[in-house]
């Protein structure tokens, strides 16, 4: 029963449970595969093993232990025929991952109706690997009928200053219902194209790519600036306002125009609760 128990947490039916044991704070399970011979993935031919040596990935999460990890060997093996040389690899395990597939997908789930620095706090895990997993994995928890009525657009960091992209979110209930790679038009189109038959208010900033966008996907949808932006675009006007002269000559007004957005409904607003005032 003692066994059984740990299969049904672990839950890898083709695996052997060899032992467990903890390590500091960490437990790990010890797997093993049958023995078998892996072919080679260029002609199909039988290998040799090289080198072989044991790799950890984090696995799942309990309560009173906290995360607990695996432990499987991956070997080093060279094509008897045509001299490949590979490494194995397991279903739904990455080599270069520290967890498995379906802890992450596990914890990408258990972001939703919480905030991502929640859990990674709870799971002790660096905020950035929390965020990537879930950007990476949410788009698989969509459901099929999306007929949101306000959405959110704006653009993320996967790397600061290297890879960006864009999300877009319902306003009333915080679902994500789509991310692409990349912040230019092409990238928003392609992420507003899953709400554009029901969407009627898109909340973005002032890029223009933003604008051009929503225009295009969702040309029927009313756009709205979200509060920063308001202000940002108010507070810009009054420095412009009024220009005053080196020399001490009278003051030259300058004109200036406010372009004024049609604003959300009243129960609407960037982060999908009541402001109480109707404005944006």
């Amino acid at each position: 029963m003692y066994s059984q128990f740990i299969k049904e947490l672990i839950d890898l039916p083709d695996v052997l449970i060899e032992k467990e044991r903890k390590e500091g704070e960490r437990w790990i399970f010890e797997l093993s595969l049958p023995e078998q011979c892996p072919l080679c993935p260029v002609c199909l031919q039988r290998t040799t093993k090289m080198t072989r040596k044991k790799k950890q990935w984090m696995h799942g999460y309990a309560q009173r232990i906290g995360v607990f990890w695996i432990e499987l060997p991956v070997e080093r093996r060279r094509c008897c025929t045509c001299g490949m040389t590979f490494s194995t690899s397991y279903p739904g395990i990455s080599p270069r991952s520290v967890a498995t597939d379906a802890f992450q997908q596990w914890v990408a789930q258990s972001c939703i109706g919480t905030s991502i620095q929640a859990v990674a706090r709870m799971l002790k895990l660096p905020y950035t690997t929390v965020e990537r997993w879930f950007y990476t994995h949410a788009p698989s928890f969509l459901s099929n009928t999306i007929q949101p009525k306000a959405v959110c657009v704006d653009e993320f960091a996967f790397r600061k200053g290297h890879d960006y992209g864009v999300a877009v979110m319902d306003a009333e209930t915080g679902e994500v219902y789509s991310i692409e790679a990349g912040k230019n038009e092409a990238a928003i189109r392609s992420a507003l194209a899953c709400v554009s038959s029901s969407v009627q208010c898109v909340v973005s900033d002032l890029a223009p790519a933003m604008k051009k966008a929503i225009q295009g996907a969702c040309p029927e949808a009313v756009h709205v600036v979200d509060y920063f932006h308001v202000i940002q675009l108010f507070t810009e006007a009054l420095v412009g306002v009024a220009i005053f002269s080196q020399r001490g000559q009278e003051t030259r007004k300058c004109s200036v125009r406010l372009l004024f957005i049609e604003p959300m409904p009243r129960e609407i607003n960037r982060g999908g609760t009541s402001n109480g005032t109707g404005m944006v």
